[in-house]
């Protein structure tokens, strides 16, 4: 056997060896694109959403995504303004909304109109608010529904005063008079 019938043997041999190995490479180096990508993207949509449980429902926050549907506040607020003022403008859109580690909660509510702004207070006897068979705020047992809350939207802190006592609900606190809580739950989130 001569030189010459052995030569391309072993070259198309190592074409093949050099093209395996290319592929090889040419996929690790698309996987690990492709998993780069993958995080990006699920670390944009953790950043739209939050990452923690709401007492509303989940959106990203009005401010932070000025295109996004605002989000309504529970039923029993409009209905309770309603109760209180015929003319209020509902239903009510969610400015605001607190829960403190001391069974408190609050919410400040715009008219749908943006003509008003409303204090919606709750002490928690037996469950957390809401419209599925958890306990609804009561005035003058567990709950607080005041109109004319105003805003200082720089900080956003809405306040409202109701016989001499003050409430301030902003995305850190709940203070209601000179007692001030701390926030565990907040939307938008502080």
């Amino acid at each position: 056997m001569s030189r010459i019938d052995v030569e391309p043997a072993r070259e198309s041999s190592r074409t093949v060896t050099v093209v395996g190995l290319s592929l090889l490479i040419l996929t690790v180096i698309g996987a690990l694109f492709g998993y780069v990508l993958g995080l990006r993207d699920i670390d944009e949509n953790k950043s739209a959403s939050g990452n923690g449980p709401s007492a509303v429902p989940s959106r990203a926050a009005t401010s932070a995504a000025g295109a996004a549907r605002p989000r309504t506040c529970p039923q029993f607020v409009s209905a309770g303004a309603l109760k209180q003022d015929p003319g209020a403008s509902v239903p009510m859109q969610l400015v605001q909304y607190v829960r403190t580690g001391n069974n408190k909660e609050a919410w400040i509510c715009r008219e749908k109109d943006g003509s008003g702004l409303w204090y919606q207070g709750h002490d928690r006897l037996a469950d957390w608010a809401d419209e599925e068979g958890g306990e609804i705020p009561e005035e003058g047992k567990n709950g607080l529904l005041r109109p004319g809350a105003s805003e200082d939207a720089k900080s956003r802190s809405y306040s409202v005063t109701n016989d001499g006592t003050t409430y301030t609900v902003t995305p850190r606190s709940l203070v209601i008079g000179s007692k001030s809580y701390g926030v565990i739950q907040a939307y938008p989130p502080a």
